[in-house]
């Protein structure tokens, strides 16, 4: 022991300059490859702080409200990351990070020092499967946001791209996209319901 009382086990050696940049450049550019991102739409200062608050979501990984409160700061840090990008760094959907991003301060220390049990309800259900399915194969060229449309018309929930992407590859419906039926078809006729398909 020191003469002050400290322990003293060495310190470990503090990464270079050169190596923390080889360090940042690793993990960004496996990031932007997993989420589907281009990193050269972000600045230098950008990718720092998207690196430090990656390495920081990792360290807080068993603790997901921490996480979210890192979302929050990046969403109102100044650096206009947009919530693409701070989606990406925190591992949740844009729409997560824009409900968050309008809390005050308060609110988003109340949600997490009170989160909600349990988990949120599916807004589009199983049963919901074929009225897509035949909105698909109705029409082979609609955009994403007509089919968020009429899914909000004729069902009620207001879905975001990454939920309805998550939709249509849990049951299967993605191969419908471009598919043309001729002719009335059994499966989507409007004479059968989708609880007589299923008996």
């Amino acid at each position: 022991m020191r003469a002050n009382g400290t322990d003293s086990k060495p310190r470990p050696a503090q990464r270079t300059s050169d190596e923390r940049e080889a360090r940042r450049e690793e993990v960004l550019e496996v990031w932007a490859v997993e989420n589907s991102l281009r990193l050269d739409r972000l600045d230098v200062g950008q990718q720092w702080v998207v690196f430090a608050a990656i390495e920081l979501v990792s360290f807080l990984s068993a603790v997901p409200a921490l996480a979210r409160v890192v979302g929050y700061f990046l969403s109102h840090c100044g650096l206009d990351l947009g919530t693409q990008v701070v989606a990406a760094v925190v591992g949740v959907s844009d729409r997560a990070i824009r409900q968050a991003k309008a809390l005050t301060p308060k609110e988003m220390l109340h949600s997490v020092r009170h989160p909600i049990g349990g988990h949120r309800k599916a807004k589009l259900k199983a049963e919901h499967a074929g009225v897509v399915a035949k909105y698909l194969v109705e029409h082979p060229r609609a955009r994403v946001n007509d089919m968020l449309d009429f899914i909000q018309a004729e069902i009620g929930p207001q879905l975001d791209r990454l939920t309805l992407r998550r939709y249509l590859k849990r049951y299967g419906l993605g191969c419908l996209r471009g598919m043309e039926i001729d002719g009335p078809s059994p499966l989507f006729s409007a004479e059968r319901s989708t609880e007589e398909l299923s008996s």
